[in-house]
């Protein structure tokens, strides 16, 4: 099976990025996160959308709306 979640950590490096930034950009409105108690984990298939709907808009990180 393979994994639907990652943890912030894991799609920092998935994504190619720092851990800080990746605790930014989870704080975006819409970014793709479940929060099962303390944990907060990235969906696997929500991270790839997210990233291929950012990147048809031409998306600037330092345009977000938080």
């Amino acid at each position: 099976m393979d994994k639907k979640t990652l943890s912030v950590a894991e799609a920092a490096a998935v994504v190619g990025i720092s851990s800080r930034y990746m605790y930014d950009l989870v704080k975006i409105k819409g970014f793709p996160t479940i929060q099962i108690g303390r944990r907060l984990l990235v969906s696997v298939k929500g991270l790839e959308q997210w990233l291929e709907e950012r990147a048809q808009k031409g998306w600037n990180s330092e345009c977000t709306n938080r």
